[in-house]
């Protein structure tokens, strides 16, 4: 039991980044729902639509995804399941907890929605077996067996790259669908969200680099936040003015980063001239920290360019990368991973300068 409490809980960090985005469209995002007056906490993912007896809007249709997008339901359960294959035990469970939860509410059937979600893509075989047989659209599945024509399957590798479907794509284990729900998220949604929204998709690029970490302890909704909002400022600082304007162009995202940090840069260069009489003899300690700090924001933007450009191939040069602490070398590293089409030249671009 110990070691279960120390594993993520995807499904909460699929439901918070859910209600950040939807929540303010009229929809309640609640997740470890209780499913009966006197139950033990589960992990279910509750939609409710704010306003009963009334069609989804087109401000939340934007951010629903085939399936739930279709439902007429007012309450949408929800079974995620991240880094568990789909059993039969999970289909008789999620009839389960919608029988519960309309018992304890006294809601009827078609008030209520049960949707399983899945991050692996199941085997057909499997999928079949557990009765998901109807193909509804891209992605979404029905099943024709009794007590269960109701719910859906949703494969979010398989959905459609459509903007609305974004949000839920960016949980599945495809890379090529992370990488069109990261796509479709920068076109279609980034300059409408809020920071904190962009902090947990920073915050999941990140998450999905990390080697071990995952591994050795749970990550949270709060990690989410915190990786995201230490990306920018150890990434920024290695930006030139043209690349900005090349990559990232003028949006109000890259407005409000800057704002922040030349707002830290106030406070500091303020800190910093309180001590002016000490000034002197603390030059020499904050140039080490300034270069300290400029190679790991170096050996951080490289580490996240390699997983981007070459996935898991690419992780494997991080031994020797981070054996390197020359910021010329290291900013010839990053220079390569924007025009070196392998890992041989990348390698080439540092080993030719020790």
């Amino acid at each position: 039991m110990e070691a279960k409490s120390e594993l993520t809980r995807w499904h909460e960090l699929f439901g918070g980044l859910l209600e950040q985005v939807i929540s303010p469209t009229g929809i309640l995002v609640q997740t470890n729902v209780d499913v009966s007056s006197a139950p033990p906490e589960l992990d279910i993912l509750l939609m409710q639509n704010v306003k009963p007896n009334r069609p989804w809007t087109t401000e939340q249709l934007a951010y629903l995804p085939d399936g739930i997008r279709e439902s007429t339901a007012h309450y949408i359960l929800i079974e995620f399941k991240y880094t568990e294959s789909l059993t039969v035990d999970a289909v008789e469970a999620l009839v389960g907890y919608e029988r519960f939860f309309r018992h304890s509410r006294n809601l009827r059937r078609e008030d209520v929605q049960s949707f399983l979600v899945s991050a692996p893509q199941p085997h057909p075989k499997t999928r079949e077996a557990l009765g998901y047989t109807e193909p509804i659209r891209p992605g979404v599945y029905g099943n024709l067996r009794f007590l269960l024509e109701r719910s859906r399957l949703l494969v979010l590798s398989e959905l459609a790259d459509a903007p609305y479907n974004a949000f839920f794509k960016l949980f599945a284990h495809q890379r090529k669908a992370k990488q069109a729900a990261l796509a479709s998220f920068e076109v279609h949604h980034r300059a409408k969200v809020t920071a904190e929204v962009e902090w947990m998709i920073l915050g999941l690029l990140k998450l999905w680099t990390i080697t071990g970490e995952s591994t050795m302890r749970a990550i949270t909704k709060e990690d989410l936040l915190k990786y995201g909002q230490a990306i920018p400022r150890l990434v920024l600082p290695l930006i030139t003015e043209e690349e900005f304007e090349e990559v990232l162009g003028n949006t109000p995202y890259i407005q409000r980063i800057r704002e922040e940090v030349r707002e830290e840069s106030l406070v500091q260069g303020r800190e910093e001239g309180r001590e002016e009489g000490r000034e002197e003899g603390r030059e020499e300690g904050r140039e080490e920290g300034r270069e300290e700090g400029l190679i790991q924001g170096l050996q951080s933007a490289i580490e996240l360019g390699l997983e981007l450009k070459f996935g898991a191939a690419g992780l494997a040069l991080l031994p020797e990368i981070e054996q390197i602490t020359t910021v010329k070398v290291l900013k010839a590293i990053q220079q390569a991973l924007k025009t070196a089409p392998t890992l041989a030249e990348i390698r080439q671009s540092y080993q030719a300068q020790e």
